[in-house]
């Protein structure tokens, strides 16, 4: 189970206790900038990704996706936390005085506009930038200053150039500015799945990677797709 303990009704406290080293956020502050090995950025998100399916799959938007409320395990697995907005998908309305945190939320949340469960993707695509950088989004900017940015100028944290393009094509459609362009966690979890399975086989996978066409794409999920379609 990869979802941790929170004050909320039945449904959502999922754990009642997890005994943990403390936050991701606190562990990357612990760590010199881009030096998280891309093996563990794999791990880590990947546990993050099926916590988020998880949930997804019970009709639950956690909100405030965030490194702070991910809670990092001494066997380094992670598991989230911090229920304190969330909300079932049927009973989300519009995001109108809604108090979630700038740097990670979406833009149609920070427009107060109607949402879906893909805010919380956009939320894991900052999360998945964290993990390879080390830093915190907009560190330069106020959160006000960071909204402004990310709602009105389409701004997002800078991706190094020494990101691997299996990741940058990730991120890049997790914090696109149309959720309907965002993948599901369904799909997230099999695109790191693959990751995983491929890092084992090749340590050079990520230098040696190159972008699959659209309709390679389409075969590499046939499973993943079908799925999506009878689910819809």
């Amino acid at each position: 189970m990869f979802v941790a303990a929170c004050k909320k009704p039945p449904v959502f406290c999922i754990i009642t206790e997890y005994l943990c080293g403390g936050s991701l956020r606190k562990y990357l502050h612990q760590q010199e900038p881009h030096s998280v090995p891309l093996s563990l950025v794999v791990k880590l998100a990947l546990d993050i990704a099926r916590g988020m399916q998880y949930l997804h799959s019970q009709s639950i938007l956690h909100r405030d996706l965030k490194s702070e409320n991910l809670l990092l395990g001494e066997d380094m697995s992670v598991k989230v936390a911090d229920f304190g907005i969330s909300c079932l998908e049927s009973q989300c309305g519009s995001a109108k005085g809604f108090t979630g945190t700038y740097r990670w939320m979406a833009p149609e949340m920070i427009k107060e506009k109607h949402h879906t469960k893909k805010v919380d993707v956009y939320s894991f695509g900052i999360v998945l930038w964290e993990l390879l950088t080390a830093l915190t989004p907009f560190d330069n900017m106020t959160p006000e200053q960071a909204a402004f940015a990310v709602s009105q100028k389409n701004a997002r944290p800078p991706l190094p150039s020494t990101c691997p393009t299996a990741f940058s094509r990730l991120i890049s459609r997790c914090w696109s500015t149309h959720p309907d362009k965002r993948p599901h966690f369904d799909e997230i979890v099999h695109i790191l799945e693959s990751y995983a399975e491929s890092l084992e086989q090749d340590p050079d996978f990520f230098s040696s990677y190159k972008p699959p066409s659209d309709h390679t794409l389409l075969r590499c999920f046939p499973k993943w797709i079908g799925r999506h379609r009878s689910a819809s």
